[in-house]
């Protein structure tokens, strides 16, 4: 059976975003790889209400109270052996359509390990895969100054489900219908991206965790996922990635410039590892921290519930 790849994007018809996938997608389908891409803009996707541990839990995104194209969603991701994802930058980051694709398509109710710990649930077919992906941000604006935050929001579509992240373009400075095509050089990244998502499609019997395929010498601080957003706290010795987690320590060059130490993390949230350890600091939350003191706060929980003197209601929730 042919593999296949399913591009997801985020920005209008035609636009910087969609060519760059295209790219990406005529480079997959010369690896005689078949390619969908979805426009999610065209996609009904209700956002997500956090109904706690709701139908989706137990039946999968069909079993949501909202029915909408979610379920569909789904089922293209999981008949993909590859993943891409593309977004336009509006705020610092993408387009919100992004995050009511990740709530709802992904999100705890997807997350491998979970899955591994405490069953595979019957909705998902018995469909366990570490797909390889390519993610591309598209930003308007001149530098990284108005687009810090495209890059790190698309990684979040990828950490429940261990969807390996293989290349990433984090793009500026591409903001008028069909600059794409203007930057030659971003054309070719995009196209070398395809190519590196369809090596590693057609190569599963490699591990793709923590795997990069794009360029070395990206200018990147983090050699995980490749982006630059740390956390710098004072009173610490060492920073963290804001995306994934790692580690790390900063020294100065002889000009002053920045050098980073990244010590090697196997239990970083682009690894399963990581994710078992999410998901039993979730259960020692709950059980230990939190559950022998669950009727201390009851009553005055429901107090606070039935506050509502100042809640004003949508004229969409006002009934005639």
């Amino acid at each position: 059976m042919a593999k296949k790849v399913v591009a997801f994007t985020a920005g209008r018809r035609g636009g910087n975003c969609e060519v760059f996938t295209k790219i990406a997608l005529e480079a997959i389908s010369k690896m005689g790889i078949e390619c969908e891409l979805i426009r999610l803009n065209e996609c009904e996707i209700h956002h997500c209400t956090a109904c706690n541990r709701g139908p989706c839990f137990q039946k999968g995104p069909a079993g949501c109270i909202y029915k909408d194209d979610v379920p569909w969603l789904f089922e293209k991701f999981m008949e993909s052996d590859g993943y891409i994802l593309a977004a336009p930058v509006w705020s610092l980051g993408p387009a919100g359509v992004v995050s009511n694709f990740r709530d709802r398509v992904f999100g705890p109710k997807m997350d491998l390990a979970r899955w591994e710990m405490r069953g595979i649930p019957q909705w998902a077919n018995g469909v366990v895969k570490h797909r390889p992906g390519g993610l591309i941000s598209v930003g308007g604006a001149l530098s990284e100054h108005w687009t810090s935050l495209g890059m790190a929001t698309l990684y979040t579509t990828t950490f429940s489900v261990q969807t390996n992240v293989v290349d990433n373009m984090n793009l500026y400075a591409v903001s008028e219908p069909g600059e794409a095509l203007l930057k030659q050089e971003h054309a070719l990244r995009a196209k070398y991206l395809g190519q590196n998502v369809g090596h590693a499609v057609l190569n599963p019997q490699k591990d793709w965790e923590n795997k990069w395929l794009g360029p070395m010498d990206d200018g990147e601080a983090c050699p995980g996922c490749h982006t630059s957003l740390v956390i710098a706290k004072p009173g610490r010795n060492y920073v963290e990635c804001a995306v994934c987690g790692r580690k790390g320590y900063i020294t100065l060059d002889a000009n002053g410039g920045l050098c980073y130490t990244w010590p090697e993390d196997n239990a970083n949230r682009l690894t399963m590892m990581g994710k078992y350890d999410h998901m039993r600091e979730i259960d020692y939350h709950g059980k230990v921290l939190f559950a022998p003191h669950a009727e201390e706060v009851k009553e005055e929980l429901m107090r606070y519930r039935a506050m509502e003197q100042w809640t004003q209601k949508a004229p969409s929730r006002v009934k005639e």
